[in-house]
């Protein structure tokens, strides 16, 4: 049967300028410039570089030390004076890349290794309960092709939506594999004996709850309403029973330790305006090819997009491809794009996608990438598939 092909390039994964972001100590900001190359060599380099750094293996050229002031990371260091510096750690869809994805056990083991907060992508199934699965398909992590063949729809997709939860169970999770049923990050876990099955919203809400309530800690949780306008085509209002999930956990509101995020800018307002929901929320932004939504992402990164963005969020969770200027990349320099100082003038919090230690690019350090977000950006933490070279470049940073 057909499977799912790779992963859209994501997976490389403010109702006022009040809200309040998560704070760091102020510090120059810079940019990189890249060690002394001949500028044809350098010109080859260049582009190839700036694709590793988005998450895709590719020949490149070590970065040298920081150098130059970045005046927009500046501006957003100097908002947050006088305060502990701190870098926030998400575990992107749990400890994925130690376990499969979403499942509870890399939850659990992603609580173990101390983030700040554990991911979440939700979805509803027909009998409208919210599981954890990145996609509204199935076939690139489960084996629904081998338990029920004839179960996809006309595209020869299987949608969790065509399955009620106690079928869902039947199912078996295995690694993220591509089109040809291959690992899609082939030196992750290779496994093929342990049972790790499909699990809801409420069990991951009520893990986390019960570990913080044992260990006296406070790891929190970050959902992502997946797909939106397809659920409400579905006939179900994701949103709503992702909010009254947090709210039931005490995830939720204003004082909850949680962020909400959605790549539908639509459906981020009507979080707000309709649902009233109080608690953080997060804009997703993506690549307007990538189908995730009818949002205008190129727009987004605007400053009149950024304003209205701020009019409903604390924060955006922007693709690592967006956060580096491409023409200051053909000068041999790393520096934030500019729209990046629309964000920090709206004072919403940057929390980027995705940190993979098994995709950094060529002749770069897991410090050096770090670097880049932490310095150059002035992001306030990221998301990441591998928690513990991130926090130990944390614990040097603090």
């Amino acid at each position: 049967m057909l499977r799912n092909r790779l992963l859209f390039s994501q997976d490389d994964k403010n109702k006022s300028q009040a809200r309040t972001a998560i704070c760091r100590k102020p510090r120059a900001a810079h940019n990189i410039g890249l060690r002394s190359q001949p500028k044809a060599k350098l010109a080859a380099i260049l582009p190839a570089l700036f694709i590793a750094f988005t998450g895709a293996v590719a020949a490149g050229s070590a970065f040298s030390a920081m150098a130059a002031n970045n005046e927009s990371a500046q501006t957003h260091a100097d908002t947050k004076e006088n305060v502990e510096t701190h870098f926030t750690v998400i575990a992107h869809r749990g400890a994925s890349g130690y376990l499969p994805e979403h499942t509870l056990e890399a939850a659990t083991l992603a609580f173990s290794l101390g983030p700040d907060f554990i991911e979440q992508d939700v979805v509803i199934t027909k009998d409208d309960i919210p599981v954890v699965l990145h996609d509204i398909h199935l076939e690139t992590v489960t084996n629904v092709e081998d338990v029920f063949p004839a179960r996809h729809r006309d595209d020869g997709r299987y949608y969790a939506r065509d399955f009620t939860l106690e079928e869902l169970r039947q199912l078996q999770v295995h690694e993220r594999a591509n089109s040809d049923g291959k690992q899609v990050f082939k030196d992750r876990y290779r496994g093929t004996h342990a049972n790790f099955k499909v699990a809801t919203l409420n069990e991951h809400f009520e893990l986390i709850s019960e570990l913080n309530r044992q260990f006296g800690t406070s790891v929190g949780v970050y959902p992502e309403v997946k797909s939106p306008a397809f659920h409400i085509k579905e006939g179900v209002d994701a949103s709503k029973i992702v909010v009254d999930a947090l709210d039931a956990y005490g995830f939720g509101g204003e004082s909850g330790n949680s962020y909400l995020q959605c790549f539908d800018f639509n459906e981020v307002k009507r979080i707000r305006e309709t649902l009233g929901y109080k608690g953080k929320v997060v804009m997703l932004i993506g690549e307007n090819d990538w189908g995730e939504s009818d949002t205008d992402y190129n727009w987004l990164r605007t400053q009149e997009g950024m304003q209205q963005v701020a009019l409903y969020t604390d924060g955006i969770g922007p693709w690592l491809g967006h956060l580096l200027d491409n023409e200051a990349m053909t000068q041999g320099k790393i520096e934030a794009a500019a729209w990046i100082a629309y964000a920090h003038e709206n004072n919403l919090t940057i929390h980027p996608y995705t940190y993979r230690h098994d995709a950094l690019p060529a002749g770069m350090s897991s410090e050096q990438v770090l670097e880049v977000l932490d310095k150059v950006v002035g992001a306030d933490g990221v998301f990441t598939d591998h928690l513990v070279p991130v926090l130990r470049w944390r614990e040097k940073l603090n």
